[in-house]
């Protein structure tokens, strides 16, 4: 009985002293400095996270940089964030974070602590309000821990640690961008390929009913209803306007002074083929160079639809026809035959395909224009 009693005499000695002790309603937590290792004049921050109930009121003024009594680190900032939190347990919580930028001032290259700094806090009361707690209340102190800096000249970056292989492991599925991207140039490109189809083939469907046209045209009748087909066969428009354009840079080469009539002469040889070969089932061989250029000016607007952009062109080369014959009848040339040549290659290499998908598309422009 006399054990009992004394082990019961120990435990009530133990626990009086940690039962009278006083519950904090405030609590500092220190944080670890970022960066850890600086260099010379490079700041550095610090975190003290403070963590407390209603009934306290911290004297924050107290807390700026200036007020720190610090030797060997100076505070140079001061950023305070504000959150108040539900606690199951505890009810609401306000936690403040003190993050304070600090620099170090010693010249000493070397490991440095940060001093112990005290919060200045005081007990509010319900129905006091802060002016009332601050001139009555006696103000309390709680102390931070102290903070460990490594100061150097230079740093020194530590190898990396991660040795794995970087791997993409793209998606093998195509994004549904890219397919329609796809679609659309696969769209483009058919139209275009059609456009170009149905435009040669109308060409040459309409220049197999031109020559059907120009072999009757040609055709003569002779008694016992029988036909002589004409022996000269007229060229296609394409090899026609190849042979005009080679015959011209030949003929460029004469002298103009000792050929000048000649050259006239054959030039106008050359129009009148061209015309026949690019107007056939429009012109016939029979028709004079005034009736020529008479026939072209008399088509109609469906007409010269149907010879195409080559209209202007081939309209252009009827009045030079018609200008060459009338100075061949006279027994004169031109002063300058040779300009004549040189524009008249102009003219006619303007009727290339790709030339004429050009106008063709500057024509629509000005159009819509």
């Amino acid at each position: 009985m006399r054990y009992k009693l004394l082990i019961c005499a120990f435990l009530l000695l133990i626990a009086t002293p940690a039962l009278s002790q006083e519950f904090s309603p405030i609590v500092i937590e220190t944080g670890k400095p970022n960066p850890s290792v600086v260099k010379s004049g490079e700041p550095f921050k610090v975190t003290y996270r403070a963590k407390f109930f209603d009934t306290v009121l911290i004297y924050e003024e107290r807390m700026s940089p200036d007020n720190l009594a610090l030797e060997k680190v100076e505070a140079i900032d001061l950023e305070v964030s504000k959150v108040r939190v539900n606690n199951d347990s505890l009810g609401f919580v306000n936690v403040w974070d003190f993050t304070y930028t600090f620099r170090i001032i010693q010249p000493e290259k070397q490991g440095y602590k940060i001093p112990p700094f005290n919060f200045i806090w005081a007990e509010k009361k319900a129905g006091v309000t802060e002016v009332q707690t601050k001139e009555n209340e006696k103000p309390r102190e709680i102390l931070t821990e102290e903070v460990g800096v490594n100061y150097v000249s230079s740093i020194v970056k530590p190898p990396p640690l991660d040795i794995r292989d970087d791997i993409d492991f793209t998606l093998p599925l195509v994004g549904g961008t890219v397919l329609r991207r796809w679609a659309y140039a696969v769209m483009g490109v058919s139209f275009l390929i059609s456009l170009f189809t149905i435009f040669r083939f109308s060409r040459r469907l309409k220049l197999k009913k031109t020559q059907d046209l120009s072999r009757k045209d040609i055709s003569t009748e002779v008694p016992g209803d029988d036909f002589i087909v004409g022996t000269e066969l007229i060229l296609s428009p394409k090899k026609a306007r190849k042979r005009f354009l080679g015959e011209l840079k030949k003929l460029y080469l004469y002298d103009e002074e000792s050929f000048g009539l000649t050259k006239e002469r054959r030039l106008r040889q050359l129009s009148r083929d061209l015309l026949l070969a690019e107007l056939q089932g429009t012109i016939r061989d029979s028709m004079s160079e005034n009736e020529i250029c008479a026939k072209l000016c008399e088509l109609d607007e469906k007409q010269k639809k149907l010879i195409g952009l080559k209209y202007s062109t081939m309209l252009g080369v009827a009045r030079r026809l018609k200008k060459y014959q009338e100075c061949i009848d006279s027994g004169t040339y031109f002063l300058s035959v040779n300009d004549e040549i040189v524009e008249l290659h102009k003219m006619v290499s303007g009727l290339k395909f790709y030339k004429q998908v050009l106008s063709f598309i500057s024509h629509l422009t000005k159009r819509g224009n």
